[in-house]
């Protein structure tokens, strides 16, 4: 019973849909025809739709009457020119530019006003940056030592090959120690 039910409210509502659709393709086309903007073919359907259906013929009376309203709508009268107008536009942009500079340059002052403040006032570490300083001043500075026949870390000596050996002649055995055989 219940996947009846849920076939005939499933039926119910697809028509419904269609329905919605069918009016609103028929509102369209006769907001078209009042505006003038349909073809040859589409004014005869609107008219023989208007011969025939009630709430055609409703629908076009209501349309009718709120496009003669619309019409009959006081147009406002113009104080300003359209030069006036942008104008007035652009003085609006300058002022908020005007008033961001101001903003910004404030912001900048403030905080040099604290980090001023914050250098000058006695006990407060200050955020900049001071060079290091000595606690024993009166010592010379050890002078630069170059180190040039004898280098401060041995380094050791890596093996050279040399250049009368071919490629092709087998490598010359390195020296074994007992402990290696073992």
């Amino acid at each position: 019973m219940t996947s009846n039910f849920d076939a005939r409210k499933h039926s119910r509502q697809e028509a419904a849909k269609q329905m919605d659709s069918l009016q609103r393709d028929r509102f369209e086309l006769l907001s078209a025809f009042i505006d003038g903007e349909v073809t040859a073919a589409e004014r005869r359907q609107v008219q023989e739709l208007l011969a025939t259906d009630a709430d055609m013929q409703r629908l076009h009376s209501r349309l009718m009457k709120l496009r003669q309203g619309l019409q009959k709508l006081p147009v406002p009268a113009v104080d300003n020119t359209a030069q006036d107008t942008a104008q007035e536009v652009f003085s609006r942009i300058d002022r908020r530019q005007n008033r961001r500079t101001v903003m910004w340059g404030g912001a900048a002052i403030a905080a040099m006003v604290v980090g001023a403040l914050s250098g000058i006032l006695p006990g407060s570490d200050s955020l900049v940056p001071r060079l290091a300083q000595s606690l024993n001043q009166e010592v010379a500075p050890e002078p630069l030592e170059i180190a040039i026949n004898r280098p401060v870390i041995e380094i050791p000596k890596a093996a050279v090959a040399l250049p009368e050996q071919s490629l092709d002649l087998p490598a010359v055995p390195h020296e074994t120690n007992q402990n290696d055989l073992n």
